[in-house]
């Protein structure tokens, strides 16, 4: 029971925030165009976690889970890629600024990079998932650290993409800060407890490395 609701509370957080995704990138305006590309990043952005998920336990695991692991990945790799193509049509119709930043030289040339290593890991990531035997060979690795890549160049293609904007078309970053007294605080703040939790996620990381195996106290 405990393995069915958290499944059920998983798919409901990821398809909640494709929904966030989708209506951020069409604008917030909450039009029909908006409504319909938010319920499809909904449907097709739970396959990213899915394919993190198994990714990682391909770096955890061995034997029957391994196995599982590879079958999951290669299930949710098609869905993942084919959000991440509709997501890169539907920003620059968004705004004309953005297609503008994306088509035109020399912008253009600067950004190619971005949708490039996305389409290698991809093809990278698609090569290894149909290689049982690459995969058992310690290479699993690849799969999640081409996730990492795809996610970072997607990240930084939508900051370059909308900036200065924090809502399309709406308001800037600098009309959505807050006070500079408040963000001073939060400055300091973040200066004490970042470096605690990178060492700690640095130990934990340290402490729990390798091959999840059976329990032994031996």
């Amino acid at each position: 029971m405990w393995n069915k609701l958290f499944a059920v509370g998983s798919l409901m957080a990821s398809m909640t925030q494709g929904w966030m995704l989708g209506a951020y990138i069409t604008g917030l305006t909450g039009d029909a165009v908006s409504v319909a590309f938010s319920i499809l990043i909904s449907l097709t952005l739970p396959a990213l976690y899915i394919m993190l998920g198994g990714a990682w336990l391909l770096i955890k695991t061995e034997d029957e889970l391994f196995d599982k692991a590879a079958h999951w990945c290669r299930l949710a790799l098609p869905p993942m890629a084919f959000a991440l193509l509709l997501v890169s049509i539907a920003t620059p119709l968004v705004s004309q600024d953005i297609a503008d930043r994306w088509f035109k030289l020399p912008d253009a040339i600067g950004l190619l990079p971005i949708p490039m290593s996305c389409a290698l890991a991809i093809i990278g990531m698609d090569w290894m998932l149909r290689r049982p035997k690459v995969l058992h060979a310690g290479y699993g690795w690849f799969i999640f650290v081409a996730l990492m890549v795809i996610c970072l160049m997607a990240a930084i293609g939508l900051a370059y993409s909308i900036y200065p904007d924090i809502v399309i078309g709406r308001m800037t970053l600098w009309e959505a800060a807050a006070a500079t007294e408040s963000l001073q605080f939060i400055f300091w703040g973040a200066v004490v407890t970042l470096p605690a939790i990178l060492g700690y996620t640095l130990y934990v990381h340290r402490v729990f490395s390798g091959k999840a195996t059976e329990l032994s106290y031996d």
